[in-house]
């Protein structure tokens, strides 16, 4: 089967498809057992993973976790250590407890790490950090970040196209509305918002963009209400923005006959039929080139990486939709895709 994507160079740097449990590594609070496979005659690197929540939410920790799942396939020694959700003190002890020089690499992530990332950091300045989805300005930190908002637009414009072409998506028949369900009002969930805002004004200004919190990415409850709520007001199309609390946000649109857009990962399968693409952030992708640069000496710490759409870092995934979006439409992303890497089409950020 042709596979069916606005990203493809970064994705070919890891080419694993790893099915996640849920359960990987640590339980709730703790590190599993370290892993290892054969090296192919070099000395494996040792990578810890520290995840401020739980494995199991179907995008952003998962696909990070997958990265590191490859690396351990690549014959590097892994752990990786969970924590409840809204235990920031448990996530701090995680982080210290594997950054003694016991571990090459320290892998973290998410804005809510911020203050607990800086704070190590100078405390144990011979441990080496690779932070995803934020920045932490220290020497021993590599900090990487996505430029969401280039990917979030191509989310918009296909939200927008859904609603105004009722014939190609007739679930959408009607609607001038489509919405989007962030976790928290913070800027890097805010930058999805803006760069979705302005990918559905590109298309038709006319359209109204509804935006809800749930407050947390934990709360998938509250996201199918807030979800349901935006359907229940005519909105066509919802993307989840929110995490595992934005799952339940893709079951409202199942529920509602409505379509939603995922994100992070391939979330297309999760509602068949209902699902016409998930934003990708190629979290894994960007761990696992980190890592091995790393290991090769050529990763430069004390600087920060950003990945959007000319690097492949962030994109659409249309792959295992069951079809949903027509290739000619695909092609019309695509126009809309080079304009913003050619600089034709400029992509607010949250910060603007």
């Amino acid at each position: 089967m042709k596979k069916k994507h606005l990203l493809s160079g970064l994705a070919l740097a890891a080419t694993a498809a790893l099915a996640l449990s849920g359960c990987s590594g640590g339980g709730s609070g703790g590190g599993g057992d370290a892993g290892s496979g054969d090296a192919g005659g070099d000395a494996p690197f040792k990578i810890a993973n520290v995840v401020n929540g739980n494995l199991g939410d179907q995008g952003f920790f998962d696909d990070a976790e997958r990265g590191i799942e490859e690396l351990k396939g690549e014959g590097n020694e892994t752990k990786t250590l969970q924590a409840d959700v809204n235990n920031p003190a448990q996530w701090k002890a995680n982080l210290e407890s594997v950054s003694t020089g016991d571990w090459d690499i320290v892998v973290t992530g998410t804005t809510q790490m911020t203050d607990i990332l800086a704070e190590a950091a100078p405390k144990f300045p011979d441990q080496q950090y690779v932070y995803y989805d934020a920045v932490v300005e220290a020497p021993n930190v590599a900090s990487i970040v996505y430029k969401q908002n280039e990917g979030s637009y191509l989310a918009g414009v296909l939200a927008a196209l859904a609603v105004t072409n009722p014939d190609t998506f007739p679930l959408a028949e009607g609607s001038t509305k489509v919405g989007v369900v962030g976790g928290m009002d913070i800027p890097v969930i805010n930058d999805f918002v803006v760069g979705f805002e302005k990918g559905v004004e590109s298309v038709d200004p006319k359209i109204e963009v509804l935006v809800s919190y749930v407050g947390d990415f934990a709360d998938s409850a509250k996201g199918y209400d807030l979800g349901k709520g935006m359907f229940d007001d005519g909105a066509g199309v919802v993307f989840q923005v929110a995490g595992g609390a934005g799952v339940g946000a893709l079951q409202a649109a199942k529920d509602a006959n409505k379509y939603g857009i995922g994100v992070d990962s391939n979330q297309n399968t999760l509602q068949e039929g209902h699902i016409l693409a998930s934003m990708l952030k190629n979290i894994g992708n960007s761990i696992v080139l980190a890592v091995n640069d790393a290991k090769d000496g050529k990763l430069k710490f004390g600087e920060t990486t950003a990945y959007g759409l000319a690097n492949d870092g962030v994109g659409l995934t249309f792959d295992d939709n069951g079809g949903l979006v027509p290739d000619d439409m695909i092609a019309q992303i695509e126009e809309y895709k080079q304009k913003v890497i050619s600089g034709e089409i400029e992509v607010p950020t949250a910060s603007e």
